[in-house]
């Protein structure tokens, strides 16, 4: 059948039903043959428990978690030879980040490199003191003092190399060093550029962790009560938790901050602002619908429900609503609800 005609058939047979109906509301369910509805373009839906309810749909902003984030900074102060990564690329753990030459990782190198030499003169010592101790041709003593020079020479040969390691390892050349991520992640920031001179401690990068994401709203103070670290919430689709809800209640706009991290590979990047929706314990007895099967109907939220006489219109009470979803009470779990086309039944239902 052409699609003009389906829809002349359809309009025919609703005004059929209104007919039939005698204009009485929530009295006589709509009675569709199955070519009739799929000519409305009808599709139900099952509603479902539903444990938790929307309480809130907030404006919020993007940003990487605070405990994912790391900070490189320059241990020797020196010049920057070379930037390897730019800002916003995925780096590895240890991956380096930049090459810089520096007169103190140089002078680092050459005391390493001395505190290596001394190390395996005062190992050497060591071993022949204790042999001719055991010998008994030298005093016992003089073994326990080599063995001591020893470990002291271990000690500064290992502070000299934690040093360096500290600096992310020595270049190819003498006095050069390179600066390495710590973790795996993003770069937020970087603040180096071929050329220019760092002093020490300079943050030279920032470090996001991709597998952490937060997002921070303000949630009105009279629903802050009602949320708590691990409730559920949603924002672009992608459900995570709350990780913090703040004790102090703004003067001026009588809100708290919320923090919520998403899962990994959620959608939004840092920075964007979105909408999140804040999710509480849902009421005992409530379902979860569509959100299109809840139309209005003399005034009041309804649903029309599939029975074995047709197409049942029943009111509801809206607890909450997302994007998609809306939980009511008045209706079971379990219950087929008209999804898609409902307004096209309201007149059937109507006074």
């Amino acid at each position: 059948m052409p699609n003009d005609s389906r829809v002349k058939f359809a309009v025919a047979a609703l005004s059929m039903v209104l007919t039939l109906a005698g204009g009485s509301s929530y009295a006589t369910p709509v009675n569709l043959s199955p070519a009739q509805e799929r000519a409305m373009g009808l599709r139900t839906a099952v509603t479902a428990v539903a444990s938790v309810a929307p309480l809130a749909s907030l404006p919020a902003t993007v940003s990487p978690a605070m405990n994912g984030r790391v900070v490189v900074a320059v241990p020797f102060p020196g010049l920057v030879l070379r930037v390897d990564v730019l800002e916003g690329a995925e780096v590895r753990a240890g991956q380096g980040l930049a090459v810089l030459f520096s007169q103190q990782a140089l002078q680092a190198g050459s005391e390493l490199a001395q505190a290596s030499a001394e190390l395996k003169a005062a190992q050497a010592a060591e071993a022949r003191t204790r042999t001719l101790a055991r010998e008994g041709i030298i005093a016992g003593a003089r073994a326990e003092e080599a063995s001591a020079r020893a470990s002291q020479a271990r000690a500064v040969a290992a502070e000299k190399s934690r040093l360096l390691a500290a600096a992310g390892g020595r270049g190819a050349r003498a006095g050069e060093y390179v600066l390495r991520s710590p973790i795996a992640g993003r770069v937020a920031q970087l603040n180096l550029a071929p050329g220019a001179g760092v002093d020490s401690m300079t943050a030279a990068a920032v470090i996001d962790r991709t597998d952490k994401l937060w997002v921070e709203a303000r949630i009105p103070a009279a629903l802050a009560a009602q949320v708590s670290v691990g409730a559920v919430v949603e924002a672009d689709g992608a459900r995570g938790r709350v990780v913090a809800v703040g004790s102090a209640v703004d003067p001026r706009t009588r809100s708290v901050v919320l923090r919520a991290e998403l899962p990994p590979g959620a959608g939004p990047m840092p920075g964007r602002t979105i909408h999140v929706t804040v999710y509480g314990k849902a009421p005992s007895g409530a379902v979860a619908a569509p959100r299109s099967a809840v139309v209005t109907l003399d005034g009041r939220p309804s649903v029309f429900v599939r029975t074995a006489k047709g197409f049942d219109a029943r009111p509801v009470t809206i607890v909450g609503q997302s994007g998609t979803t809306a939980v009511i009470t008045g209706l079971s779990p379990g219950v087929q609800v008209v999804a898609v086309g409902a307004s096209q039944l309201k007149p059937a239902a109507a006074r």
